[in-house]
């Protein structure tokens, strides 16, 4: 059973369908790329399954059990942490408080704990440290983005959803993110990724899942999907052009 199936999904803004009857699913322990340019779907995706959008039709099963129409707040407890695109940093607040909020849908903890694992988050994010009393204003892009992904950790999540997590960063900045997505992947967070920026998006991910407009259009190992020339060209300043010979979704 996959922890997280989305099935037929057809989401909808006022009159655009951004989402046309979507089907994927991610195995527990799994880290999966969306891939895809602007207006493919894939943030929808993210947000259908955060409780951000709700869906006009179809499914979206974690563990097994329809969180249809759940609250975002309703899913965070169930063990769904999303990190949005733009990283969100509270600007007033230092990166530790940054950080210790995203415990705040686990009951029974003292805020001595949760400033204890918040602390300890520091050492899965090095390059944050020195700055753990510093103003979220503060922070580059780059630190922005890792106080964003730490306290999505803080929910302790089965399921993590990164969107965007490289846009706008220099280039040795986003190594460092992606090898951070390495570490949380060894630490058995299943991880929903999505991502323009192909070669980085499937160089961590066990699968990859290739939306247009909306629809699934290809699924593979990463090998499979960098190694065809129409996906190579797809997210190289190309349009999309699927021949009958790709692999099946």
């Amino acid at each position: 059973m996959p922890l997280i199936e989305c099935k037929d999904l057809v989401v909808r803004y006022g009159e655009i369908e951004a989402l046309h009857g979507l089907t994927i699913a991610v195995e527990a322990g799994e880290v999966v790329t969306l891939l895809g340019g602007n207006g493919a779907g894939k943030s929808t995706t993210l947000r259908s399954i955060s409780g951000l959008v709700k869906p006009v039709s179809g499914d979206i099963l974690f563990e097994g059990q329809s969180i249809l129409g759940a609250g975002p707040e309703d899913i965070v407890r169930r063990g769904i942490a999303h990190v949005p695109e733009g990283r969100r940093v509270f600007p007033g607040l230092s990166t530790r408080e940054n950080i210790m909020l995203g415990a705040s849908n686990r009951k029974g903890l003292t805020k001595a704990q949760i400033r204890a694992e918040a602390d300890g988050m520091f050492d899965l994010f090095p390059d944050i440290r020195p700055f753990a009393d510093a103003l979220g204003w503060t922070l580059s892009g780059g630190q922005q983005q890792m106080v964003a992904v730490a306290r999505g950790l803080m929910a302790k999540p089965k399921l993590l959803l990164l969107d965007e997590p490289s846009l706008g960063l220099a280039p040795v900045i986003v190594q460092k993110v992606f090898s951070i997505i390495a570490e949380i992947r060894k630490l058995g967070t299943t991880v929903l990724l999505v991502e323009q920026n192909a070669r980085m998006g499937l160089s961590v991910a066990d699968r990859g899942y290739v939306l247009e407009t909306g629809r699934l259009v290809l699924s593979g190992k990463p090998a499979d999907l960098w190694g065809n020339e129409d996906i190579r060209a797809a997210y190289l300043g190309g349009h999309a052009r699927v021949k009958a010979t790709l692999p099946a979704v």
